[in-house]
């Protein structure tokens, strides 16, 4: 059976006659990285309030740690104790230390000691920079500063809502290493959101798109690409002796389009067999390239109207 840190079904949540998000069915497991991708306004951060207790639900569950029950439970059962959550920019007081900002968020939260703020610094990489005022902090220091807030209390499951956002790709690649520690080294699991796929598209084990408030589908990133391996594009004079070299190795599809190129899959010569194999029976390749769908071009497909 699997192991879901998470799971909602039918969330939805309106505002008065809007519907932010409709029928939302979540699943993340436990040490999961998951993606949840959509456009902006297309309803992360509705979904992301919902779940972190930030917001009631107009209808649907929520489960998370076994606790299958409605949002009042889960607070009674204690679940939400072991949730961490940035959700939307942080918000510090400037004049202060990244030190005392944590501190002061610790006293708000109890029973969190110096250790714990020492040790949040390390993790997000702020231990030399603790002293300093957050006004003087590059963007990337304080959403990692923010992070930090989420993680005082050692929580199971992180959620983080655009961390990426604005950053530069030094500052990206900080939160993408940290991102993979917390899963790695603590034995967290994190969802995170963001309108830029190809950033998560490095991190995230399994990814949700959501469009117009409706959840469009869920999918394991490698099986993904397992599924998409894709074709070699080839354009060459010398089609018949392509053709005749496929037939050799059955369940190879050659095609032909209307500018004389050749789409060839299902082939299970590795690209550079291939091209040697066409090079010995003295075929002539103008051009060839491995093809293959990216999780983008899925993303646009699924989300252009």
């Amino acid at each position: 059976m699997t192991e879901y840190i998470l799971e909602t079904k039918g969330l939805t949540k309106k505002y008065g006659n809007f519907t932010a998000v409709r029928d939302i069915n979540l699943h993340v497991r436990k040490n999961d990285i998951y993606g949840f991708v959509g456009k902006n306004g297309a309803g992360k951060s509705t979904c992301m309030k919902m779940i972190s207790g930030l917001c009631h639900p107009t209808s649907g569950t929520i489960s998370m740690f076994g606790c299958h029950r409605d949002e009042r439970e889960l607070n009674r059962e204690g679940a939400y104790a072991h949730i961490g959550a940035l959700i939307e920019s942080p918000a510090f007081y400037p004049n202060l230390s990244g030190y005392d900002n944590l501190d002061l968020i610790a006293k708000s939260i109890g029973d969190v000691t110096r250790k714990d703020i020492e040790e949040t610094l390390d993790i997000i990489g702020l231990t030399s920079a603790a002293d300093r005022k957050a006004k003087g902090y590059s963007f990337g220091m304080k959403q990692r500063l923010g992070i930090g807030c989420a993680l005082l209390t050692h929580p199971k499951f992180l959620i983080l809502d655009e961390p990426i956002n604005g950053l530069d790709p030094q500052g990206i690649a900080e939160i993408r290493e940290l991102i993979q520690r917390l899963v790695s080294e603590k034995d967290m699991s994190v969802m995170i959101s963001s309108h830029i796929l190809g950033e998560l598209e490095k991190i995230a084990k399994n990814i949700g798109i959501i469009h117009k408030g409706k959840l469009l589908c869920e999918f394991n990133k490698e099986q993904f690409l397992k599924e998409h391996e894709g074709s070699v594009l080839l354009e060459t004079p010398d089609a018949g002796k392509v053709k005749a070299l496929l037939q050799e190795y059955p369940g190879s599809i050659c095609k032909e389009n209307d500018k004389g190129q050749l789409t060839i899959s299902g082939c299970l010569l590795p690209l550079g067999s291939l091209i040697r194999e066409l090079v010995r029976r003295d075929v002539y390749i103008n051009r060839i390239e491995e093809q293959r769908m990216s999780l983008e071009q899925y993303y646009f497909g699924l989300t252009n109207d």
